[in-house]
Order: structure tokens, then sequence, then C-alpha cells
């Protein structure tokens, strides 16, 4: 049965390779992440700051109280998660809260219960796991409850950038949207709700879970960088000329340089931008991709670079993983596999036979050449010649044999839209190709491990 629509690859032995380094997978157990304090909830203390009574502060833990919530059970949340009633004084629940900031998100109790008989005292604990986007409703001097809420701020507040400022932050749009007109950029770990987590990095332990999608149609982008994730030297390479990486995000306005590959010259250039995030033009949030849950914030930075580099946001809206590959390796040999009208399997890529050359492209996906000519299949897997169609079953040991020789590979599901599923997989939607496994357990069963940009979900599936 056709699972997807197109298969990606990337020849790391052609030349343009990404660096030596790039060939030590990431395949390793990973350490178990570090709790992160949800972005939204901090900007929710921001919104009611006028409310506030009171802050208390300890390393970068803030705790902001917030009396008189005229507060019935209702707020707002993303996602809720644990919420822990505790029959117990109410001064030791706010020590316990303030102990385990890391665990607990909110302490609600009702204000006039501070003065009863401490074993009628009660309290609720939010959990910080699970919750995401969560404030309170109803913030006024009228209430009758009150909200203890911990976040967390890395770094100090700055007024500006100054000299720092980037040449693209502020005139930045989006879907015919100008971006920043009425609401500030992010700035990560500055109490603005983005990145306000214990630490923040640029990069830490480089992994494909790092990478979580936001509003831009990039999957194909980011499904190409959960990809190369499995190779931590080549993230580390596009940041080479980023000075004093290892210590940044620091508190002095931050400016970070990328090395992409320019396609229409098919020359390296440093792409060069500061710390600010681009914001929704609702206000409603980031933009574009998400920290990882471990702090890392590699990922908005190289994606924001890379939406400079094609012309703007709209430039990386939609596109194909090989392209993507292009710009962060340098190399042209990128083969697609897609099936032709008899259901066999065929190589296709950008080099003309006919002329014996590379088509012309450009940075942006929508520019340049836009069709695929058919080419040999990798020497690795057993080579084939140009037109040579093959078999599911054939195609398959040669992804094995791909993924035994570090390909960097993504697979591609059919046009639609990505609210629709199909077999489990959102369709029009692109997924890195993580793993082959041949034969598993002697159960003459093969498994292919893909991962969907978005961050969230999975399908095992048996693609035989």
């Amino acid at each position: 049965m056709e699972r997807t629509a197109a298969l990606d690859i990337s020849d790391p032995s052609a030349n343009g390779q990404p660096p030596k380094a790039t060939i030590v997978r990431n395949r390793t157990g990973r350490a178990a992440r570090a709790a992160s304090v949800e972005g939204r909830t901090a900007r929710a203390a921001s919104r009611a700051s006028a409310a506030l009574a009171g802050e208390y502060k300890s390393d970068g833990w803030v705790f902001t109280e917030m009396p008189g919530i005229s507060f019935d059970g209702a707020s707002r949340f993303a996602s809720m998660g644990k919420k822990e009633e505790v029959v117990a004084p109410i001064a030791e629940g706010i020590e316990r809260f303030r102990a385990e900031p890391a665990t607990y998100l909110a302490l609600m109790y009702q204000t006039g219960m501070t003065t009863w008989p401490a074993e009628q005292q009660r309290y609720t604990l939010l959990h910080r796991q699970g919750t995401k986007g969560w404030r309170p409703e109803g913030v006024s001097s009228e209430g009758w409850m009150t909200v203890l809420i911990a976040t967390y701020q890395a770094l100090p507040p700055l007024a500006d950038l100054g000299a720092a400022c980037d040449a693209h932050t502020d005139g930045m749009a989006y879907e015919g949207r100008t971006l920043h007109a009425a609401n500030a950029p992010y700035r990560p770990g500055r109490g603005d709700g983005v990145g306000d987590m214990p630490g923040l990095k640029i990069i830490g332990d480089v992994d494909p879970s790092d990478i979580k999608q936001g509003s831009v149609g990039d999957c194909w982008l980011l499904g190409a960088i959960s990809a190369l994730a499995e190779f931590d030297g080549a993230v580390h390479a596009l940041f080479r000329k980023t000075p004093n990486l290892s210590s940044k995000p620091a508190p002095t306005p931050n400016t970070y340089t990328l090395t992409l590959w320019d396609l229409p010259i098919m020359k390296e250039v440093d792409v060069i931008v500061d710390e600010r995030l681009a914001r929704r033009a609702d206000g409603g949030g980031l933009l574009g991709a998400a920290p990882s849950s471990d702090a890392e914030l590699w990922v908005c930075y190289l994606e924001k670079a890379l939406a400079v580099h094609c012309g703007g946001w709209d430039g990386i809206e939609g596109g194909a993983c090989t392209h993507a590959w292009a710009m962060l390796t340098g190399c042209r040999e990128q083969c697609t596999i897609k099936r032709d009208g008899s259901g066999k399997f065929k190589c296709l890529g950008t080099f003309n036979p006919n002329d014996q050359r590379w088509e012309e492209l450009t940075n942006s996906p929508h520019g340049g050449f836009q069709s695929l000519w058919p080419m040999k299949w990798p020497e690795v897997g057993g080579g084939g010649a140009v037109g040579l169609t093959i078999e599911e079953e054939e195609l398959f040991m040669k992804l094995c044999a791909w993924d035994d020789a570090n390909y960097i590979m993504a697979a591609g599901t059919k046009a639609g839209s990505d609210q629709q599923k199909t077999d489990g997989l959102v369709d029009g939607h692109a997924y890195s190709l993580l793993e082959c496994v041949n034969d598993v357990a002697g159960t003459d069963v093969d498994l292919i491990k893909m991962r969907n940009p978005w961050g969230k979900g999975g399908e095992v599936l048996n693609l035989t």
C-alpha cells in the first residue's frame, strides 16, 4: 500500500557534504528533560500586572501574588495538568510552593481562609507538567481568591537592543500582515513569556525531538532540520561563526551568525540575526518554532535565519526537504523518490541529464527550477541507471542501506490538507525519516521510524 507520495534523501558521500563530524549519529538515550516553564503563563502574569500585590525572587524564579481574584474555578488554558487539593495550613502550602517551583505552576486558596483554624485550611496546587497557557479569569479587587504564580526569568529585561538590532525583525511580515506593528517581538528568557525556563541555552544535546513547529507552513524545512539533528556536528557547524556560543544567551544583547549556502551561487554566506523572535500578527504567540523542552533555542534562530535567507517568512511557506538540505549542507546530490504511473519507484533530482548541468535554484523554494529530472540511483544500496524503476521491497532495502550509511532522509505524504489524515499520517506534510529496521526481531516485519515536526503525536507503521 502506498503510504507516502515522496521520499527525499541527501547523499553524504557527494561533493559538498556536511563536516566529517556529522557522521556520528545521535541515537543514544536522552537525559531527562529539564522541567520547562510554559511561556503563556508568564504573559498572563504580565497582562495582570495592575493587580499584582507583590513579588518574591529567588534564584531566577519570580513568585507573583495575585490577590482579589473573582475565581469560581474558571480559567483559560491550552492544556491542564494535575490539580492537587491539599488540606493543610496555607502557610505550609506557600512554603512548599516556593521550594518546588519547577514542579508547581500556581497555588490557589480562599483569601479569608488564612484566619481559619489550621486544620480547616486548604489550598490547591497546579502542577507545571502538562499545563500550558493557564491563567485565572476575573482579576479584580473584588475577588475572594488569592493565586500565586511561579515564573522563571533567565535574563534581565532590556528596554531595547540598541546597535545589536538586526535589519530584519522590525519589518517582518507574514501572509500580508506586518508582524510587529502593534506587538513587540519576543526576547527569549527576558520575561516576555518565551524561553522563560531554567537552563536556557542555544545548543545543548542536539536531537530530532528539539523541533516543535509553529504557525508557519514550513514542515518541509523543520522536517529537514529534524533529520539533520541526528548529526550533532552538522548543527554546530551552522553556528560556528557565532562567538562564545556556549555562554549564550548572555545578559547583554545577543546576536547570532548562521552560515548557510546561497543556492544561486552555491557558496556559503553568513546571516546575522538578533535575539528577538517573531510574534504572530494578532499578538497571540510565537510565529515560528518554539524552544525545545530542555530550553534549547537553536531551532528558533536557525528557522529565523532561513526565513531571512529566503526573503521572508512567506518565502519558506511550502517546499521540499531536499531544498532545505541544500541550503544547510551545500550538497547538490539530493534525490527525490516517487512512484511512477506503474506503481514502481523512480529517482529524481535537479541535475539536467541533457545539458549535463545542475539547474539554477533560488534560496526560496518558490523560485528557480520547479521540476525534477530523472537521476541515477545512489551507488550506496546498489546504484541504478537514469530512468531505472524499482519495486517497493527493493526500495526498502535501499532505505536500510542509506540509513546504515548515514544518509539524511525524510518523507512527504500525498497532497492535501494537514487537517486530514490517511493511514495515520497527516496529508500534505513532511516527516523526518530517522531509522529503518529490516525483519524486526525475526518477525519478517519491516519498520520505519518517522517524526512529525509538530513535535507531538506519532504512528508506528508497517510499510511492507
